[in-house]
């Protein structure tokens, strides 16, 4: 039985609309275009026309998968991805950025202190965690000082995630350094029930 809902769906159309639909294709999902195609084989057999249709959807999908595979290998090439299993399994630049952005910059520095620790560079993690820890305690003292707001405060994060990422990430690791992209969700997880307790602080402290 065919997983296509569209062949059940468009029994009760007529040639003319299933041909409408094949002539239009681009404006249709591509499973209608497919079931369209289908009905009319099985009613009418199949046809030169049909078939070149089939072709041309074949030919369009393959291209579409090949630039899918491209893209993907180029953003591989960018952020230093490799599948080889013997490279060590790293928080990407990207996750510390938008942990430090969004929590604090302890908490992208604490990533990038794992993904030091992975490599043995214990000078490197602890100068990151040290960083992280100062800057975090800087950027309270600043905010409460001056009483910044919420987008200012979040720039600060997201300052901090600069010097975590282009200064000691390049410092210990390397532009070019290889590795595999390690999960963020146990981090997110824990990131966000550590936060939560500060939350509700704030919301039922006013």
């Amino acid at each position: 039985m065919s997983k296509n809902k569209f062949i059940q769906k468009f029994q009760n159309k007529t040639n003319s609309e299933l041909e409408y639909i094949i002539e239009n294709k681009k404006n249709y999902n591509e499973q209608a275009v497919s079931a369209s195609i289908q009905i009319l084989k099985d009613r009418n057999g199949q046809s030169l026309e049909l078939e070149t249709i089939e072709n041309e959807i074949a030919a369009e999908k393959e291209k579409k998968e090949l630039n899918k595979k491209r893209a993907i290998e180029e953003e591989k090439k960018k952020s230093n991805l490799t599948d080889d299993p013997n490279a060590p399994e790293l928080h990407s630049k990207r996750v510390i950025t938008v942990f430090a952005g969004l929590f604090s910059t302890i908490f992208g520095a604490v990533l990038l202190a794992y993904n030091l620790k992975q490599i043995e560079n214990i000078k490197g993690r602890n100068q990151v965690l040290i960083f992280g820890t100062l800057y975090t305690i800087a950027s309270i003292i600043i905010i409460n000082l001056i009483d910044i707001k919420a987008n200012l405060a979040i720039g600060f994060n997201f300052g901090g995630a600069a010097i975590l990422t282009e200064y000691f990430w390049n410092k210990f690791l390397g532009k070019e350094f290889k590795h595999r992209k390690r999960s963020w969700v146990k981090p997110a997880i824990i990131s966000i029930i550590i936060t939560i307790p500060f939350i509700l602080a704030l919301i039922y402290g006013e």
